[in-house]
């Protein structure tokens, strides 16, 4: 521990002074196998150019999807710490744009509160998107329940962007939103929360061609699309993290919040279906940015609502 700290406390001579470019902060999970969380999300944003600094909330040996499950959720003072750590390399006020997930519990999801309130009242705080993972149709919630009192109570009121599934916008607006026309008004209901934006997956069309749909809607304060893509019978983990990273980046690129839509949609559908063709059990993330940066018409459209 000795020569550690020695090691720690040594200033390298030539080390320039200038500070690393960091473009997204990401606090999320982090798996040693497969891809959810940071270890899905990190991989994309890199193939694309963007320059993340990752904080783990969980360190885990996989999803929960399988029999056995290693590691551990970090506990709620190393979070804090992580955090204050970003603080102290000037990371937080420079870095344009946060993004969180999966938490682990409610002391990390209170202890990430509290360091972003903190960062709003200095004026330091980037702007914020906000994956609140609660859980799925099929799955019903898998996090602590106080947890979505943390999102709905101090989360909600600081994020810019709010990326739920059905279910999640559900459970954070209080009523139905698993089909189209009760997903609009429970979206508009969060932005009178203090988002500007909820991009809601997941969602179930209520048209007669709807039925091997789903649906996205991207719900601003003035203006609503609707984007369409093919039902693929393929479930695993990521997609949500995935759909979180592409948005990120394209808005860094300075889409349009629309735009930005249709390029993490066309992203996470050829993850999909790539995933599906090799029959793997995790996310192929490696098909993402080629489809997410494809050029001409996008493939699934938003459209105006």
């Amino acid at each position: 521990m000795s020569q550690l700290e020695s090691h720690l406390v040594h200033e390298r001579r030539n080390r320039p002074q200038g500070p690393s470019p960091v473009d997204l902060v990401s606090v999320q999970s982090q798996l040693a196998y497969g891809y959810a969380g940071n270890s899905a999300a990190t991989p994309v944003l890199r193939m694309l150019g963007v320059r993340v600094a990752e904080v783990p909330t969980t360190l885990f040996s996989n999803t929960p999807f399988y029999p056995t499950l290693r590691g551990r959720v970090l506990p709620a003072d190393w979070l804090a710490e992580l955090l204050l750590g970003l603080d102290e390399r000037g990371v937080t006020a420079r870095a344009p744009l946060l993004a969180s997930g999966y938490f682990g519990s409610v002391a990390n999801g209170e202890a990430f509160a509290t360091w972003l309130e903190r960062n709003h009242a200095a004026g330091t705080a980037p702007r914020y998107l906000l994956d609140p993972v609660i859980g799925d149709t099929h799955t019903g919630a898998y996090v602590e329940p106080g947890l979505e009192q943390v999102f709905v109570q101090r989360l909600l009121p600081l994020a810019w962007m709010v990326t739920p599934n059905a279910f999640e916008l559900e459970r954070l607006a209080g009523r139905p939103a698993l089909r189209e026309s009760d997903a609009l008004q429970a979206a508009r209901e969060l932005l009178q929360r203090g988002p500007q934006w909820v991009l809601a997956h997941s969602v179930v069309g209520e048209g007669e061609d709807d039925g091997d749909q789903l649906l996205t809607l991207l719900v601003g304060r003035e203006q609503a699309w609707r984007l369409r893509s093919p039902r693929l019978a393929v479930d695993v983990a990521g997609t949500g993290d995935v759909l979180t990273a592409l948005v990120a980046t394209f808005l860094l690129r300075g889409e349009a919040p629309q735009r930005a839509a249709e390029r993490a949609l066309a992203g996470v559908h050829a993850t999909l279906e790539s995933t599906l063709a090799n029959r793997w059990e995790e996310l192929d993330v490696q098909a993402a940015a080629a489809a997410a940066l494809a050029s001409g018409p996008a493939r699934f459209p938003a459209v105006a609502l």
